[in-house]
């Protein structure tokens, strides 16, 4: 049979639902084979989209999405959502097509080396020319991108290709070089880093993606509570436990909850699970390095000494490590009474809480209060997506999440317009449960064509966007670095949200209050049905807490009139 046929053939045999993207000339094969297949082929409106929605897909299902455009710009288009993926770790297998290979390499219409653009952000990239190699190189390019630390993979396939004839055959294995053992560490360096647990005054746990992945929920909550320490997140690690725990503090950054950060401040051994350390989760790592040790527990063991120099590497997945880390940490520490150091940032975290909502003079909607009301409004399974600004730092601050694996943000490339399309993608996967997109007006206006899909293929997404009409962060920064010298960071009302949303097919409301905001959204909630929410709030916002870029964590600025230094006294002074 033709190639394209044999593909998709196999791709059913993996178990492929979806395909989220764009026809073309290049890969009109493969969409001719789609044609006589069970899998659900999804038109979105942009293939950066068909990306995203991939990717919210694959957080969501925990197995590869997989997206398609064709040769040239259809290829290009997809970049930026593969990038994401690779930072964020996700999942994704892109399928594109290319120009017949007797015209490969003589600049013809719609040629682009779309493998060689992106393989410094990408698992794997590979343009097959083997007709024979079709099925091969999709099984490797689909288990390698789920297998070890995830992320994107990319088939690159000339359309003659697509339509030559090979042998079926769906008994086919990944080659060696794409199903590498997982790493495992040594017993010297379990026991190592268990010592060092047992010498620790001030233990905290900082939880990353990596830790999302694997579902070490429970061996974190299970390490945690037995030796009494604070558990802090990164933006990725968000929901890897429940937030309503004691013990977990929330996000910790340079817009982490300032109780999560003092924890870091405060400790003298970091166990971090599934995290690059990156700068925006724990600023300058020689700041970091002082005064405290660190245990590094990752499946990618280039992420060792990559950012920090950990005192003791523990490679592998999060969870079977942890596992191995618990019982050996039981057999020499005794459990531990009552974290006295998480209680007295929790009094701190709430004291900012309620003088943020003190804030809240009744003249304007506060993002904060949104986020808060919107929390406890949903089930407690729903999945949320974000855009990138401020809505996502007041997101990631005030929003507790209950259950894991159901928090998506773009978090390593910080991708605007992220939101609905992985909102899209992660309502295809789980199709009886309530997504939530919470987006910027910045964000939503880059990728809102996506709710041609939510109206299209009934599956229904609820957004709730935050309508400042600016590009929120960027102002902030011109705001506080800048002397205030905004420049084209504002948009003018002429652009109705509602109309828009309501031209697409998607019902839409503009709410002037709170009880107006909540009505909607549980109608919303109550009939499974798709809604945009077009929120106004303040446009004179400023997302605190704040570290500066380039600091760390304890040079944090709070607003005004919060004394950080009396709520420490006031909890019980620390040794900072």
């Amino acid at each position: 049979m033709r190639a394209a046929d044999a593909l998709v053939k196999i791709m059913e045999k993996k178990g492929v639902e979806y395909v989220f993207g764009i026809p073309g000339g290049a890969n009109m094969p493969f969409y001719d084979a789609l044609r006589d297949s069970d899998i659900k082929s999804i038109l979105m409106r942009h293939e950066q989209q068909a990306a995203h929605a991939a990717e919210g897909y694959a957080r969501v299902k925990r197995r590869p999405g997989v997206c398609s455009g064709t040769s040239g710009p259809g290829a290009t288009n997809l970049i930026t959502g593969l990038v994401d993926a690779y930072m964020d770790s996700s999942p994704v297998v892109a399928i594109t097509g290319q120009v017949v290979r007797a015209f490969m390499g003589t600049d013809a219409f719609q040629e682009a080396d779309i493998v060689g653009l992106v393989l410094p952000h990408i698992k794997y990239a590979v343009t097959v020319k083997d007709p024979q190699r079709v099925l091969q190189e999709f099984v490797n390019a689909y288990n390698i991108a789920a297998h070890h630390r995830p992320g994107p993979t990319l088939l690159d396939l000339p359309r003659d290709v697509f339509m030559e004839e090979v042998e079926e055959n769906y008994d086919i294995q990944p080659e060696p070089l794409f199903n590498r053992p997982l790493p495992e560490p040594d017993i010297e360096s379990i026991k190592q880093a268990a010592k060092l647990i047992a010498e620790a005054e001030k233990p905290v746990l900082l939880v990353g993606g990596g830790a999302v992945y694997s579902m070490a929920g429970k061996e974190i909550l299970e390490l945690a509570e037995h030796i009494a320490a604070p558990i802090v997140t990164t933006t990725m690690g968000k929901g890897a436990v429940p937030e309503d725990h004691p013990l977990v503090l929330g996000v910790v950054g340079m817009h982490g909850r300032v109780e999560a950060d003092l924890a870091i401040v405060e400790s003298d051994l970091v166990i971090c699970i599934g995290s690059r350390l990156s700068d925006r989760a724990i600023g300058p790592a020689k700041e970091f390095e002082k005064n405290r040790k660190t245990i590094h527990i990752d499946i990618d063991v280039s992420e060792f000494g990559k950012n920090v120099r950990p005192t003791v590497s523990l490679p592998g997945d999060a969870r079977k490590v942890l596992g191995e880390l618990v019982e050996y940490t039981k057999a020499i520490v005794a459990r531990r009474p009552e974290c006295q150091l998480a209680k007295k940032l929790r009094e701190i975290g709430e004291a900012y809480e309620e003088y943020m909502m003190a804030m809240d003079d009744g003249r304007v909607l506060h993002s904060w209060k949104v986020v808060s009301l919107l929390t406890d409004a949903v089930p407690p399974d729903t999945i949320v997506s974000t855009g990138v600004g401020q809505h996502q730092m007041w997101a990631q601050l005030f929003w507790k999440n209950r259950t894991p694996g159901t928090w998506l943000t773009s978090g390593g490339l910080g991708t605007m317009g992220f939101g609905l399309p992985a909102a899209f993608g992660a309502k295809a996967a789980a199709p009886d449960r309530i997504v939530m997109n919470l987006d910027g007006d910045g964000s939503f206006l880059m990728t809102c064509q996506t709710l041609a899909c939510v109206a299209d293929y009934e599956l229904p997404v609820i957004t709730v966007i935050f309508d400042n009409r600016s590009l929120g962060m960027v102002k902030q920064w011109q705001d506080m670095f800048y002397n205030k010298r905004y420049k084209d960071v504002e948009y003018n009302d002429r652009t109705d949200l509602v109309k828009l949303s309501e031209a697409f097919g998607v019902e839409a409301v503009r709410v002037e209050s709170y009880d107006e905001l909540l009505k909607a959204v549980m109608r919303a909630v109550r009939t499974n049905s798709a809604l945009t929410v077009d929120v106004p709030v303040d446009t004179g916002e400023l997302v605190f807490p704040m570290v500066p870029p380039g600091r760390w964590l304890e040079d944090v600025k709070l607003p005004p009139g919060f004394d950080l230094s009396q709520r420490i006294v006031a909890a019980g002074r620390m040794s900072t």
